[in-house]
């Protein structure tokens, strides 16, 4: 018995550890900071791997060196679907860990740890194998959900999806309608370049994001005039986004502060009843003052 609630409590800790670490728990800091550095470590191995003078003479120990980077990934990921159920339901362990496999993280970690299978599947496949090693650089992502500021990105995007949807059906729109005017202006003048709606699309989004290559400009006076509008349009609509996100943040800022001075008020208000219910039991005030004084603080409690 004692095995089997020791075995449990391991798992338990190695889950806690690997998925919901506290940061005043000093193993959890430096098991993170350990995988973290190794992240890092082979993010930059396979990044000098493609410099080919640092390849031909230093190859073979960034090969090692991302070799057991990668070795503690696939540990990491067993260890990881291993430790996410608890149940002695078999069927209940197996989806429990397919439900967890799926989570967007762990779906990134398994992409990551493919380059070490993918020799034993499809041998001749190069550019397979030096696609999905790159992918291990995206693992670096998994720490940005232990920040507060990506935690309050997420609940604006979260609240602001309709406006956001609604301003990318406008730039899908503004787009397509000035690649079809642009074709109707300067089809005539420069049939090679305004040939179809389908290559003035290239010309509207560039001058819609601002970017202008330059390679397909408008040469007629009618054809300028338009680009000058959609371009000032698209200023416009390029900066509304920019703007709710700073609104949706003050937003978030000041609902975070409120729920922590209503945290900080229901605590005061608890203490206070507490007081109040000694020296009732101490005789210091009778049930009558006791009740006046709780429907005070209640009604108090209410209005705020």
């Amino acid at each position: 018995m004692d095995d089997i609630l020791s075995y449990k409590e391991v798992k338990k800790r190695i889950h806690i550890i690997l998925d919901k670490p506290a940061w005043h728990d000093r193993a959890s800091v430096r098991i993170h900071l350990t995988l973290g550095f190794i992240i890092l470590v082979n993010t930059i191995a396979i990044i000098l791997y493609t410099v080919r003078p640092i390849a031909e003479n230093y190859g073979n120990f960034l090969k090692i060196v991302i070799n057991i980077c990668m070795f503690v990934f696939v540990c990491e990921y067993i260890l990881r679907i291993w430790s996410c159920t608890d149940t002695k339901n078999p069927v209940h362990m197996i989806t429990d860990r397919i439900k967890y496999a799926f989570h967007v993280y762990l779906f990134i970690d398994l992409i990551s740890i493919l380059p070490v299978f993918i020799p034993f599947l499809f041998p001749q496949d190069i550019m397979l194998f030096r696609l999905l090693r790159l992918a291990s650089i995206f693992k670096l992502g998994r720490f940005t959900q232990y920040s507060d500021s990506l935690v309050q990105l997420r609940r604006v995007l979260r609240r602001k999806k309709e406006i956001f949807v609604i301003m990318l059906f406008f730039l899908v729109f503004i787009i397509l309608f000035s690649s079809t005017i642009m074709y109707v202006v300067e089809n005539p003048a420069q049939p090679d370049k305004f040939s179809s709606i389908p290559a003035s699309l290239w010309w509207a989004v560039m001058t819609v994001t601002t970017v202008g290559y330059g390679d397909i400009v408008p040469v007629t006076s009618a054809g300028k005039m338009i680009a000058g509008i959609i371009t000032i349009t698209g200023v416009l609509v390029l900066a509304l986004p920019s703007a709710i996100m700073a609104a949706g943040f003050m937003e978030e800022r000041e609902r975070h502060k409120k729920k922590i001075s209503l945290e900080y008020s229901q605590e005061e208000i608890r203490l206070l009843i507490q007081k109040l219910n000694s020296l009732q039991k101490n005789g210091h005030i009778t049930t009558d003052e006791y009740e006046q004084i709780l429907m005070l603080i209640t009604l108090n409690k209410t209005v705020d």
